[in-house]
């Protein structure tokens, strides 16, 4: 390979300085030769630019001293200036940069906003208790305002019937006289009008009915009537006797100025008045429906007490009592030959609190009155005499046994008031205060912190009760 730092021997140039030489000396004009040999290109090494001796700012070198003469070039509107279309400008922060920014902020809002608006505190209480030795003691309930000394207890009821139609199996003569009720008034004067025994009523229907008691009509009160409600029977067998509802007049005192204004209302239909043979249900048929329908009545009774609760009561499910009614008249009178049973069923709610008093006042050597409540209670039994009615006696014998705890009552609100704001060191010195605490275990939200928020409405109580 021929060097490039040395002229080819066939070098155009050469040749072309020679031609150019002798037609100088000769005055001739020169003609170049066309050469139709392929020029050879020799690379050749581009100078770079220094960057460190460039003007970055031409417009601001130009205004301070540069060379007016010289024709400058816009570097806005010059489209060979590489400045074209900036003015001064800085780097802009980069994208990763604001991410970083705006994270810190994000975690600082987040701080504290949970130290400061999103705190919360869990104050878990175990309270002060007592399992007591086994009781074995009789204590006396009453239902009206408890005196010193007795269980306070209140009554739950529910009512369900049933019917069953029997056959008309015997035929008998009856003879039976309609009755009913009535309401008697005295719209005469203020003095109170004594009625006789067997004194008469006549219905609009011209029929007479008596009643078998001396009873008072009061007088009247201003312009209210006085009244009073009694039972009355037919004058006579029959059916005829069996009426609606009706008016009725003092046959009494016809011709008088009390026959107006003496008068009554009837109070329901007046009914089981018959005469003659009738077709009857058989005694027989009606005991066996009668059994039926009260075992069905019964069982249905307790299982829908036995879903009733109260909250701060202690239901005496087995010792749920339930009575009876029925139309067993109407049905052996020949009114009917449907048989219905309406049971009703009465649960004893006890009030814990009062039951728990008292337990504690028998079992607790150092107990001052302080509100206590019962756990374990189905620990519990309660036996009641076999005569009691708990839906009519005022009060009740009934003998306790079982083995419950009973547990001091801790003023949750007060434990809450007494720990806002305060710091966990606090906390021993602040239970020792509260009788019916034991002991208390703190938990906070966010975890760096270890002072109860003011508010309230941030602290939760949980009461945990150790198990036996």
């Amino acid at each position: 390979m021929q060097d490039i730092r040395k002229p080819y021997s066939h070098s155009k140039s050469k040749s072309l300085l020679s031609s150019k030489v002798e037609a100088f000396e000769s005055g001739m004009p020169y003609e170049e030769e066309v050469d139709d040999r392929e020029a050879v290109h020799i690379p050749r090494r581009e100078r770079r630019r220094n960057i460190d001796s460039m003007d970055m700012y031409p417009r601001r070198a130009r205004s301070m001293g540069g060379d007016m003469n010289t024709p400058s070039r816009d570097i806005d509107t010059d489209p060979h200036t590489p400045y074209r279309g900036m003015r001064s400008r800085r780097d802009p922060t980069s994208l990763g940069t604001w991410a970083f920014i705006g994270t810190i902020i994000v975690l600082v809002a987040s701080v504290l906003l949970l130290t400061f608006v999103f705190n919360s505190a869990t104050i878990t209480v175990t309270p002060k208790y007592k399992d007591t030795e086994p009781i074995s003691k009789s204590y006396v309930f009453s239902m009206t305002q408890a005196a010193t000394g007795t269980v306070a207890y209140e009554l739950a009821t529910t009512t369900l019937s049933k019917t069953k139609t029997l056959a008309l199996s015997q035929t008998k003569k009856i003879q039976a006289k309609a009755t009913g009720r009535i309401i008697v008034y005295n719209n005469f004067d203020s003095n109170p009008q004594k009625l006789i025994k067997n004194t008469r009523f006549e219905s609009t229907a011209g029929k007479i009915y008596r009643i078998s008691e001396s009873t008072v009509i009061p007088g009247m009160k201003g312009t209210t009537p006085g009244s009073v409600e009694v039972t009355v029977y037919a004058d006579s067998y029959g059916v005829d006797y069996n009426t609606p509802a009706t008016d009725f007049t003092l046959p009494g005192f016809k011709d008088t100025p009390r026959y107006k204004l003496f008068y009554a209302r009837g109070n329901g239909a007046i009914s089981g008045g018959s005469s003659g043979d009738v077709a009857l249900v058989s005694q027989p048929d009606l005991d066996a429906a009668k059994d039926e329908l009260m075992l069905e009545l019964t069982k249905e009774i307790k299982q829908s007490l036995q879903k009733v609760t109260k909250p701060g009561t202690l239901p005496l499910y087995n010792a749920v009592q339930v009575t009876f009614s029925d139309n067993q008249a109407a049905v052996m009178s020949g009114q009917t030959s449907t048989y219905k049973v309406a049971a009703t069923g009465y649960l004893a709610l006890v009030n814990v609190a009062s039951l728990a008093h008292a337990l504690a006042t028998d079992n607790l050597l150092d107990y001052t009155g302080a509100p206590t409540k019962l756990s374990y209670t189905d620990q519990l039994s309660f036996t009641l005499k076999s005569d009691a009615t708990i839906y009519s006696d005022n009060t009740l014998d009934i003998l306790v046994e079982g083995k419950p705890r009973i547990v001091f009552v801790t003023d949750m609100d007060d434990v809450k008031t007494r720990f806002a704001g305060k710091n966990r060191s606090e906390a021993p010195g602040i239970t020792q205060k509260i009788a019916s605490i034991s002991q208390i275990e703190m938990s906070f939200f966010p975890l760096w912190l270890s002072t109860i928020p003011v508010d309230k409405d941030h602290i939760s109580i949980v009461e945990s009760e150790p198990k036996r």
